[in-house]
């Protein structure tokens, strides 16, 4: 950790967290209540609401952006490097926005609920104050406003930054072999914010954890020894589309909605289940529908537009419907970026004061850009993956709490009971080449890996039925 945090190196460290600008307005959370949420619908005066529609704290980026352009007709592209240009605006009800500047340099000093307000409107004094937290700043309800449930993944998205830039700007000190001791300070800066955001990730992990064993997801079932239920499942895989029909007439049968026995086949058909279902609260607005309609280029011209701004970001990219097309292309701009970036992998950000290869000032200007935006790619990449992460496991617990489920559940089993009364010949070969592998107790010790052995079974259930079309379950 870093040494004790006086008020200098407090100031210090506020600049070198966000060395782009200061913001320039006090954004008070009951101000942008006064407009509805572009990213969850949430009412005028209401609370932004999460996916799963529980209310949090924490102000949806979007929101806030969209009340600053409107309250000031401001364009907020690349709000740290565009002068403020002041045009006529709507007239908004409710309390006016206070253009007044911060009047501390150093957020954590401000009063808990306007330091609230702040982060919740600027990545960059966010990142100021965890990083300020990071070498040491004790504050109380510092911890719980940082890494509270509302807060944690936007605070461990500001240590990612803070982390990448003091690096970066630590390896320009090193390789140009100026200002020894302030890049030694910026070294003990990037070593506290690197174990803080270890810390936040762990904390992350285990509430995750929490609450899916809480609702009954973990610790996963283990794979079943029994050769019956497994000759049965097997039996399923191969007959898919009988086995969808009789599950929805069984389920029809049973009272269960349609909606909730559509066969998935892809992630956005899940997605889109679960937002008509109720399930998610996730608006298809205009933007979004503007995203997926994107060819290729324009997404990745968006995604890298979207990568190269830290306080201005682009919301309709965090949808669902979205998430898993901009981690993808996240990966492959990484790619294209990591020799530009003079980086050998695109894991994480490779430390270029190992390798100490002499370079010219103009060498080393134009590599700073080309890091910056390749850890600006890493941190989206890294916030994707933990919203994917959140919206599978949300999905899950939505799908379990719905009435539906129980009913589900016991209709796939009555299926495969059917199709084992349909088709006892198949079933039968496949209890015939399950049983060299039961123990003398009846269970199941395989030698061979699980999917091998299904697909040799596969084929041979193929060469029994030849006028039988490929299943898909091979795969």
């Amino acid at each position: 950790m870093c040494s004790s945090f006086n008020d200098s190196e407090r100031a210090d460290g506020a600049l070198d967290a966000s060395p782009v600008r200061r913001v320039l307005w006090n954004v008070r959370s009951c101000e942008v209540a006064t407009i509805v949420c572009p990213t969850c619908g949430a009412a005028r005066h209401a609370v932004c609401r999460t996916l799963w529609d529980r209310p949090t704290t924490a102000l949806h980026r979007g929101r806030t952006l969209r009340y600053v352009k409107m309250r000031f007709a401001l364009d907020l592209t690349e709000p740290h490097e565009r002068p403020v240009r002041h045009r006529a605006g709507p007239v908004l009800s409710g309390v006016g926005l206070k253009t007044t500047r911060t009047p501390h340099a150093q957020p954590w000093r401000l009063p808990m609920p306007e330091l609230a307000d702040l982060i919740s409107a600027s990545f960059l004094d966010l990142a100021k104050v965890v990083t300020a937290h990071a070498c040491g700043l004790q504050r109380t309800g510092l911890d719980e406003l940082l890494f509270g449930p509302d807060r944690i993944q936007q605070s461990i998205d500001a240590l990612t930054y803070a982390m990448h830039d003091r690096q970066i700007r630590r390896e320009l000190l090193v390789l140009s072999g100026i200002h020894r001791e302030k890049a030694e300070a910026l070294a003990a800066q990037e070593r506290a914010v690197r174990e803080r955001l270890r810390d936040a990730e762990r904390c992350l992990k285990e509430q995750r954890i929490a609450d899916l064993t809480h609702a009954g997801v973990l610790p996963f079932p283990a794979a079943t020894d029994d050769p019956r239920r497994l000759a049965r499942s097997w039996l399923g895989r191969y007959l898919p589309h009988e086995k969808e029909e009789l599950v929805r007439r069984m389920a029809a049968d049973s009272g269960v909605p349609p909606s909730a026995t559509v066969h998935i086949r892809s992630i956005s058909q899940k997605v889109t289940r679960c937002i008509d279902n109720g399930w998610l609260l996730a608006p298809v607005t205009d933007p979004v529908r503007e995203l997926l309609e994107l060819d290729g280029p324009a997404f990745r011209e968006r995604v890298v537009a979207d990568a190269a701004q830290q306080d201005a970001r682009d919301d309709a990219l965090c949808h669902p419907l979205v998430l898993n097309r901009w981690r993808d292309q996240l990966t492959e701009s990484l790619t294209k970026a990591a020799p530009r970036a003079d980086n050998p992998h695109i894991r994480h950000l490779h430390d270029l004061t190992l390798t100490r290869r002499p370079r010219n000032a103009t060498q080393l200007g134009r590599l700073h850009g080309h890091r910056r935006l390749f850890a600006a790619l890493l941190q989206r990449r890294a916030e994707s993956i933990r919203l994917i992460t959140t919206l599978n496991d949300g999905m899950s617990l939505a799908e379990r709490r719905d009435p539906s489920y129980e009913l589900l559940k016991k209709t796939g089993d009555h299926a495969y009971d059917e199709l084992v009364r349909r088709h006892p010949d198949l079933y039968r070969h496949i209890r015939t080449r399950l049983a060299r592998y039961e123990s003398r107790y009846g269970r199941l010790e395989l030698t061979v890996p699980r999917g091998q052995l299904r697909a040799r079974i596969y084929d041979e259930l193929d060469r029994m039925r030849p006028a039988r079309p490929v299943s898909p379950a091979h795969g």
